[in-house]
Order: structure tokens, then C-alpha cells, then sequence
């Protein structure tokens, strides 16, 4: 009988269930490395999973040390186990060592940026999410302001830290006393440096909005390259969604002799839109992105203005 890998999963489950229920009858002390066990599961065995995982962490029997690499498998299990803060963990690799650091946002980046505006990375993260938040409240205006600082649009070397400014205080209405710095730089000015200063740095990026800082500046790195190259700003203001996108169709259809270009802009097509424009469980595929790749894919793509 040959089994398919979503059967090899659930059967190696069901060993596991049957060695912990062994050792429970026989009163035996065990430490268990839990290592990505639902990772190829849907949600509603994910959450199963969990609440076992929860059973095993009552049992005074056992410890547990779970290892994963999904985000939103992490904040779940972090909530339903009632795990202390200096337990959970995340790892910083160097070139030469692996580092156990505290995860700082303890389930919510979101909380944890809000009130952490004054760093400019995490201003910047905000910005899809504070996006989203007025697209679903139906503000357009707002909406379509923060939409400028995720794509090239006339306006977006105009927008300044104040305007931000004033902008989230209008959406996330218990920010009276919110004071930006830097009030007269322009936000894609700063979503640039930042991005220059976190390819600067040598260990491997964990944090969340280092991340997003990189992603969006790749996204309008890579849009003001092609609108310069396909110079027509009437097909480009024509365009009211799916912008990278729609460039990078028009880029192929103008230079389509371009291979080493069209193949670096599609890694971008490919990975902004998914990585930016997200709610809470959807930042997992750009925090399991690689750092070094993010890095790269950056530095490519700066250089793209310069060849044009």
C-alpha cells in the first residue's frame, strides 16, 4: 500500500500519540522536541494538535520543547499553553553562533508596534496594516494616501512624516499624543535608508518589520524602475490595482529581450503583494523568507535605477 504524504503525516501522529499514552501508563519522565508537528496540516488539525499539546504540557511527567518556524503556529501555542515570556524564543543566527533571544512582540506585533511608532522600522510595518484597517472602514481618503507609500504614485515623494503623522492619528484614534520625529523627511526617503541601513547589518534578521521594511522597499525600488523604463505616465496613472503586477506585464511586453531583468522583477511580482498587503496570519511566508534572500533581492533591485 503506497500512502500519501498527508497519510505518512497523520500516521507518524498517531505514533506519537501512542508512545505518549505508553509512557503515561508507565509513569515514565519525558522530554519531548516537538519540531514543526502540524506544519502540513489545515487549521482544524493544527488547533487539535495544540489542544494535545496542551494535555501532554499538564501531564507533570513531561516537558516539552516546541521548535517551529510558522508564526501563527507560534502564537497560538504560545496563548493556548499559557507560556511565560522566558520561554518563548527565538533564534539569532551570526557567522559564528546560534543565539536564544526573548521574542519581544509576545503574540501581537501589531500592540507592540502601535506603541512603539517612535522607531521608524516599526512606523513603517505599520503602514499596510493601518491601510488595511481604513480600506475596511471604508476611508478612502486615508486609504488611498498609505496605498502611496506601498506603490509609486504622483504623490509619494511628496508624503512627510507629519502627514503620517496625522493620518494614523486619524485612523487609530487613541494616538493624541503621538509626536513622530523627523517630522519634514519623506517616508519613502526613510523606508529607503532603513532598508540601506538593515542590509548593513550582519546578524540574520528576526524581526518582523526589518522584514516588511525590506519588502516594501523592494516593491517601490522595483516600480520606479520599470515606470522610468516604460515611460508612460498615462498607462501609469491609469492603473488603480494590482500595480507591480500590471507593470511587470507591460515591462515584458516592452523589453522582453531584458531576461536577466524580467527574471530578478518577477522574484518581486512574486513576493511583495503576498507579504504586504496582509492581516495577522499572513505575515508567516515573509517571516519564513530567508534574510540573506531579502537582502539580495534588495540590493538587486537598487541597482536596478542606476542601469536604466
Amino acid at each position: 500500500m503506497v500512502l500519501s504524504n498527508g497519510e505518512k503525516r497523520a500516521l507518524y501522529i498517531l505514533n506519537i500519540i501512542f508512545e505518549v499514552e505508553a509512557r503515561i501508563r508507565g509513569n515514565q519522565e519525558t522530554i519531548f522536541i516537538v519540531d514543526d508537528i502540524a506544519d502540513s496540516f489545515d487549521y482544524k488539525n493544527k488547533y487539535a494538535i495544540i489542544e494535545y499539546l496542551k494535555d501532554i504540557a499538564q501531564n507533570s511527567l513531561f516537558k516539552q520543547i516546541v521548535l517551529t518556524h510558522n508564526f501563527d503556529f507560534f502564537r497560538t501555542i504560545s496563548s493556548r499553553l499559557d507560556m511565560y515570556r522566558e520561554h518563548k524564543l527565538h533564534t539569532v543566527k551570526t557567522t559564528d553562533e546560534v543565539i536564544l533571544k526573548e521574542e519581544k512582540y509576545q503574540n501581537n506585533p501589531f500592540v507592540f508596534w502601535k506603541t512603539n511608532l517612535n522607531n521608524i522600522e516599526m512606523l513603517i510595518a505599520s503602514i499596510p496594516f493601518v491601510r488595511n484597517i481604513a480600506e475596511y472602514t471604508g476611508d478612502e481618503v486615508n486609504m488611498l494616501k498609505l496605498t502611496s507609500l506601498l506603490h509609486v504614485k504622483d504623490d509619494t515623494s511628496s508624503i512627510q512624516v507629519n502627514h503620517l503623522e496625522l493620518i494614523f492619528k486619524d485612523i487609530l484614534k487613541d494616538l493624541g499624543t503621538l509626536v513622530l520625529p523627523n517630522q519634514n523627511a519623506t517616508i519613502i526617503d526613510l523606508i529607503f535608508s532603513s532598508a540601506d541601513a538593515i542590509v548593513q547589518e550582519t546578524i540574520a534578521i528576526v524581526d518582523l518589520e526589518k522584514k516588511i521594511v525590506l519588502a516594501i522597499a523592494i516593491r517601490l525600488k522595483s516600480e520606479q524602475h520599470m515606470i522610468n523604463k516604460i515611460n508612460n505616465p498615462s498607462f501609469v496613472s491609469g492603473i488603480t490595482k494590482n500595480q507591480t503586477s500590471k507593470l511587470f506585464r507591460k515591462y515584458i511586453e516592452l523589453f522582453s529581450s531584458d531576461d536577466a531583468v524580467i527574471k530578478l522583477l518577477n522574484q518581486v511580482n512574486l513576493m511583495t503583494p503576498e507579504n504586504i498587503h496582509v492581516n495577522s496570519f499572513m505575515y508567516e511566508p515573509i517571516l519564513d523568507m530567508d534574510n540573506i534572500h531579502l537582502k539580495e533581492l534588495y540590493t538587486q533591485v537598487n541597482s536596478l535605477e542606476f542601469s536604466s
